[in-house]
């Protein structure tokens, strides 16, 4: 197997199989998905937006931002990350370019690029509008050569939100997606928002390319691996951070309504709880990159013995 991120991520949209894609943003988030056995993690926009600016998924992150943030990301793992870039930041053929070339440089695997107007709306929000046919054939155009001119397994996915578009359904979705592989060198076609497995399985069995779609939240349960791979879905997203929001946030609930640190004392007592299991990460320390032990180990190879700490002699330590 290549030791390319980008090649290997290529490869995974490939598949005939579905793979599971742990979905959030911050660079723990990608370590624990490369702990957990994950072969590739994938940067949530929207998420991002949220988590790292306190803002809502509108556009109003700049692509200096993300890229920023994206490296930080890609460089805390040696799995591929692959990243939301809206709609290029900029929706032009140069702001596509650039987009490319700075999320290839970040170190970052793939984008997926959106037929959206800006400013852009949350994807399964009321008020999307989308760009013509040609507009959106030249940003995937401007990315798949950007692309080449880099690295050709840089993978370039082209997001539809024809679906949820005013004026737009499963007809238009799909439409647009034959078109994308028509038209374009894109990698991958990207569903956005559909609403039931039925659309989901029509809209991927008509599309000559790798495809998947991320469905309405509404839509319920999913099937299984073996049914989502029998329909032909290539990726399925695992936005497993959202227990990250609702168990911190009711644990503040529980302890102001409480008015007492009982509810605190409660959650120590289920973290220790899992002590020696897979589920023990104690304060998540065990994700760091470098490890307490590595930077232990560099200490005492390149410094002079008389500048080693004692690692032994005090209250803290383990050996």
């Amino acid at each position: 197997m290549s030791n390319r991120k980008t090649t290997r991520l290529k490869a995974l949209f490939q598949r005939p199989e579905t793979v599971l894609m742990p979905f959030g943003t911050l660079p723990i988030h990608a370590q624990m998905a490369e702990r957990a056995g994950f072969e590739a993690f994938e940067i949530s926009g929207s998420m991002t937006a949220w988590w790292t600016m306190g803002m809502p998924d509108l556009g109003l992150v700049t692509l200096t931002e993300m890229v920023q943030h994206a490296t930080r990301v890609a460089r805390s793992v040696d799995i591929p990350v692959y990243c939301d870039a809206d709609t290029g930041y900029g929706g032009g053929p140069a702001n596509i370019r650039r987009t490319v070339h700075e999320f290839a440089h970040a170190g970052i695997a793939g984008v997926h690029i959106e037929d959206q107007q800006e400013p852009k709306k949350a994807g399964g929000q009321s008020g999307i509008a989308i760009v013509s046919d040609a507009e959106a054939i030249g940003r995937l155009n401007a990315a798949t050569d950007a692309r080449d001119e880099i690295d050709k397994d840089f993978v370039i996915v082209a997001r539809t939100d024809g679906y949820g578009a005013a004026g737009g359904g499963l007809d238009e979705a799909i439409r647009r997606g034959q078109l994308y592989c028509a038209e374009t060198d894109a990698d991958v076609i990207f569903y956005e928002g559909l609403h039931t497995w039925e659309q989901i399985e029509t809209a991927i069995a008509a599309t000559p390319r790798p495809a998947y779609a991320i469905p309405s939240v509404k839509i319920g349960r999913r099937p299984t691996l073996a049914e989502l791979s029998a329909m032909g879905q290539s990726i399925d997203i695992v936005p497993f951070i959202l227990a990250g929001v609702q168990e911190p946030w009711k644990l503040l609930v529980d302890i102001k309504s409480s008015g007492e640190y009982g509810p605190m004392d409660e959650y120590y007592e289920k973290l220790n709880s899992y002590r020696g299991t897979p589920y023990d990460m104690g304060w998540g320390e065990v994700f760091a990159r470098p490890t307490y032990r590595e930077v232990r180990d560099w200490e005492e190879k390149y410094l002079p013995a008389q500048l080693h700490r004692d690692y032994v002699n005090n209250v803290n330590s383990e050996d």
